[in-house]
C-alpha cells in the first residue's frame, strides 16, 4: 500500500505541474531578456510534449503493472521502459533533423540571393519569412516578426539559434550575427558556403540512418521478444512465485538493469552524435569574439 501510495503521489504532483505550467503560460516581456532557466528552457523545447506524454504513460503502465503483480520492481521497470523505450524505436527525430538541416541550406542560399538584390541583411532577413521552407518557416517567422518590430538584431538572430537548438544553425547564426556587426561584402559569399557545407552533412546523415535502420529494426524484435516472454512468464504462478519475496524482487532488479544497460548500449550505436551547440546563453559572447578572431 505504500508503494501504491507512493506511486498516485507522484501521479497528482505530475498533475499539479502540468496545470500549473499551463496557467503561467508565457513570462511578461520584460522577463523574457534574462536567460531561461534549465526548466524552462525544457518547458519551451519542441520535445517536452513527447516527454510528457511518455511520463504520463510511465506513471499509468507503473500503476496498472504494480496493482496486477504487486512487484513494485516490475512497475519502475516497466514506467522507465514506458519512457525510454519509444524514441529508441523511432526513426522520426533523425528523419526531423535531417529535414530542418536540409532547409536550413535551402534558405541559407535564398538569403545570400536575397541580399544580393540590394537588401540590407536585417530587410532580407524579415523577407526570408515568406520563402522559408516549411521545416523552419514557424522560426524563420517568428525572427522576421521580431526584427519588424525593431528589435536588436544581434538579440533575435541569437534566440533564432536558441529556438532551432542545433550546432549547425548556430554555425549560420554566428555568421549572421557577424554580419549585422560588420556589414561586411562578404556575407553573401559565407551563406553560400555553409549551404554547401551543409547540404554535405545532409547527404552524409542520410546514409548514416540508412544503415542505422537496421540496428533499430532489431531493437524492435529485441523489445517485443522481452515484452512477450515477461508477460508468458508473469502469467505462470510456478515461475512468478519466487519474485514475490524481497528476494526474489532483488533478483528481478538485476535483470532488469543488465536489459536496461543493453538497450542503452544498442540506443548509443544507432544514435548519430551531432556534437554540442557553442553559441549557448552562457557562451554567446565568448563564441561570437573569438569567431571574429
Amino acid at each position: 500500500m505504500s508503494v501504491l501510495a507512493a506511486l498516485a503521489g507522484l501521479c497528482t504532483a505530475g498533475a499539479v505541474f502540468a496545470i500549473v505550467a499551463g496557467l503561467r503560460g508565457t513570462e511578461p516581456a520584460e522577463r523574457q531578456a534574462r536567460p531561461p532557466s534549465r526548466l524552462q528552457a525544457l518547458l519551451r523545447s519542441t520535445a517536452w510534449p513527447g516527454r510528457r506524454n511518455r511520463l504520463l504513460a510511465g506513471a499509468a503502465v507503473a500503476l496498472v503493472v504494480f496493482l496486477l503483480s504487486g512487484w513494485p520492481v516490475a512497475a519502475l521497470a516497466m514506467a522507465a521502459g514506458a519512457y525510454a523505450v519509444p524514441p529508441m524505436l523511432s526513426g522520426r527525430a533523425p528523419q526531423r533533423q535531417i529535414a530542418r538541416l536540409e532547409a536550413l541550406a535551402q534558405w541559407s542560399r535564398r538569403l545570400a540571393e536575397m541580399m544580393g538584390a540590394s537588401r540590407g541583411l536585417e530587410q532580407a532577413l524579415a523577407d526570408s519569412a515568406r520563402i522559408a521552407p516549411e521545416a523552419i518557416r514557424a522560426e524563420v517567422s517568428v525572427l522576421a516578426e521580431r526584427l519588424n518590430n525593431h528589435a536588436n538584431t544581434e538579440q533575435a538572430l541569437r534566440r533564432f539559434a536558441d529556438e532551432l537548438d542545433d550546432p549547425i544553425a548556430d554555425l549560420i547564426a554566428c555568421a549572421l550575427v557577424l554580419a549585422s556587426r560588420r556589414r561586411g561584402p562578404g556575407t553573401r559569399e559565407a551563406l553560400r558556403l555553409l549551404a554547401d557545407a551543409v547540404e554535405q552533412e545532409v547527404l552524409v546523415r542520410r546514409d548514416v540512418e540508412a544503415e542505422r535502420a537496421g540496428l533499430r529494426t532489431t531493437l524492435v524484435v529485441i523489445v517485443a521478444s522481452v515484452v512477450v516472454l515477461s508477460v508468458l512468464f508473469a502469467s505462470s504462478q510456478t515461475f512468478a512465485a519466487p519474485y514475490g519475496t524481497a528476494l526474489g524482487q532483488t533478483v528481478l532488479a538485476v535483470v532488469a538493469a543488465i536489459y536496461g544497460c543493453g538497450l542503452w548500449w544498442m540506443r548509443r550505436l544507432a544514435v548519430l552524435s551531432t556534437g554540442a551547440r557553442f553559441l549557448q546563453a552562457n557562451r554567446r559572447t565568448s563564441a561570437v569574439r573569438g569567431a571574429e578572431l
